[in-house]
């Protein structure tokens, strides 16, 4: 298993369980999210069978995860990065090429802001509301007509992301009108069982930016769980604070800034309390 969350109590069972997490604070390779930590374990893999490979030639795709996951920046995470950008910006792999292009984005002075705002989304969209699987061969093709037709269903996907997420803005702007005591509580909590689970992560964001507090949506029809996301603010780790109330949980998981969640409906109230 290679992951980036925070580490449970009891490990699960397995060959081995790969987290930067396991390392001591202050160690180079600490907080590489999971792209990183994947590529780090196919650089061992590539050493450990003798395949002569340039690893560099996947740090556009490392770079890529940590920019979108909004890694801190520090030790062998942002030498990754930083050597990846330069990869986008010399040689652009063929889907990340047509990606920009498709963005508007000049590949030969791209930042990590335009990772984060043109690339980032776009990608995010496909896994939300689609399969994410086609989109490794995606990112390996050298097919233009592949290429060409796989932005274009990008695009159509990010288009949609962008309306779902303008509706439930709207939505969770309506609960907190019609009840504003909900703005009493130091975290906002809110549920609808209308909201499409892809992209309530990505309003909670635009709620904690505009009432500067932790921001946990939920969806879920009656007689389900309920599941939804968390996102938080500096200073509060939200996964901790979901640990605490555990025992009111199905399951959890995440890391101090966002973190997802399930729990019966019977829990909601006493959840939010």
């Amino acid at each position: 298993i290679t992951d980036h969350h925070l580490l449970p109590e009891v490990l699960p069972e397995a060959v081995a369980v790969i987290n930067p997490r396991r390392l001591s604070s202050g160690h180079p390779l600490s907080t590489l999210p999971g792209a990183g930590t994947a590529l780090k374990f196919a650089e061992a893999l590539l050493a450990a069978r003798k395949i002569d490979m340039d690893i560099s030639s996947l740090h556009d795709l490392a770079a890529l995860g940590i920019i979108a996951d909004l890694a801190d920046l520090f030790g062998d995470t942002r030498y990754l990065a930083q050597s990846g950008l330069e990869t986008m910006r010399l040689s652009p792999r063929p889907a990340l090429a047509g990606l920009l292009a498709a963005a508007e984005v000049n590949h030969t002075s791209i930042t990590e802001e335009q990772v984060s705002f043109a690339l980032a989304p776009r990608l995010n969209a496909v896994g939300r509301l689609a399969d994410a699987n086609p989109i490794v061969n995606f990112l390996l093709s050298n097919d233009p007509a592949e290429i060409r037709v796989t932005v274009n269903q990008v695009e159509g996907l990010n288009g949609k992301r962008k309306l779902l997420c303008d509706q439930v803005f709207a939505g969770a702007q309506s609960l907190i009108e019609q009840d504003r005591s909900v703005l009493d509580h130091a975290a906002l909590v809110l549920h609808h069982p209308e909201w499409p689970g892809g992209v309530v992560g990505i309003v909670a964001s635009r709620l904690v930016e505009l009432y500067h507090r932790p921001v946990i949506l939920l969806t879920g029809i009656p007689g389900q769980p309920l599941r939804g996301s968390a996102r938080s603010v500096e200073s509060i780790d939200i996964t901790a604070a979901l640990r605490r109330n555990e025992t009111l949980l199905l399951n959890y998981g995440g890391h101090p800034m966002a973190a997802g969640l399930s729990l019966t409906e019977e829990n909601l109230n006493t959840f939010i309390r």
